[in-house]
């Protein structure tokens, strides 16, 4: 039998109990019929590997695919393709889904039948241990969740996480999948390739996903610098194809977003580093 919807989670020298955290919350979602492919990027250590091994045994619902270390890009790829459902989604490795979360997006789906991606608010944590508050703000089943359109806001900053992405297969598809030439950014490039395509994506305006954010991931340290670039780089290749008054409006709000997305980063950077100096850690 087909799946509803197909998650696909992607995990490269993932914590044993953060994975186990991140798969259990998807196997244990309100909707039964949800596939969760599992890609091990590499060799995972003994402990995460006996959660990998555990969950495949209980749980024919989870395809894990295991080709060795192919790299972030290749290894969203293999699962999308791998994926049996018309709908795919992605959850990284470390965050977390709330038990409604694909309940409330195959609704939205359902009532619009030209949607084509729909990713949904979060809360950020910046703990590697702590589980979410799933109380939902006035609504405790999601039963009243809307799809707030993203349009062009998209070519100003990445309002999407990634974790919370639900999209039609066949739409990734036909732009072959992640840019696996790319380094970094693979979910931004793509929703931006997506409405160049003329894809209708959309935002739930609840906190449906928990997503972390600590010092152990790449994009912390000065390195929000370099992401901030990036993200300037790929919305100046979209804006170039906009009218003259929309794109210098457009430029004009990208580069404010890039010199506080810059200051930021040097900012935290400083303030890690005396932290650090100091031998008080990093939150």
């Amino acid at each position: 039998m087909t799946p509803t919807a197909s998650v696909v989670v992607t995990t490269y020298a993932t914590p044993a109990e953060l994975l186990a955290m991140s798969v259990d919350s998807l196997l244990g979602q309100t909707v039964a019929d949800v596939e969760v492919v599992l890609v091990v990027d590499g060799d995972p250590a003994p402990d995460t590997a006996e959660v990998i091994e555990s969950r495949e045994r209980s749980d024919p619902r989870l395809v894990v695919l295991r080709p060795g270390r192919v790299g972030r890009a290749r290894a969203l790829n293999l699962g999308v393709r791998a994926a049996s459902a018309p709908l795919v989604g992605i959850q990284d490795a470390d965050d977390a889904s709330h038990p409604r979360r694909i309940e409330a997006q195959l609704r939205l789906f359902a009532a619009d039948p030209d949607l084509t991606l729909l990713g949904t608010g979060c809360r950020v944590s910046s703990s590697l241990t702590a589980t979410a508050d799933w109380t939902l703000p006035g609504d405790p089943t999601g039963a009243g969740a809307r799809a707030v359109p993203v349009e062009r806001s998209l070519l100003c900053s990445n309002p999407i996480v990634h974790s919370s992405l639900l999209a039609r297969a066949e739409a990734i598809d036909e732009l072959g999948g992640y840019d696996e030439r790319r380094v970094a950014q693979y979910d931004y490039d793509l929703l931006l390739r997506l409405q160049a395509a003329g894809g209708h994506l959309a935002l739930v305006d609840l906190p449906l996903v928990m997503h972390r954010r600590h010092p152990n991931q790449f994009f912390e340290g000065l390195a929000p610098v370099h992401r901030a670039w990036g993200s300037y780089r790929l919305q100046q290749s979209y804006i170039s194809e906009l009218p003259i008054g929309s794109r210098a409006a457009f430029s004009t709000v990208a580069l404010a977003r890039l010199v506080y997305q810059v200051g930021r980063g040097v900012a935290w950077h400083r303030t890690s580093r005396r932290r650090r100096d100091a031998g008080e850690g990093v939150a």
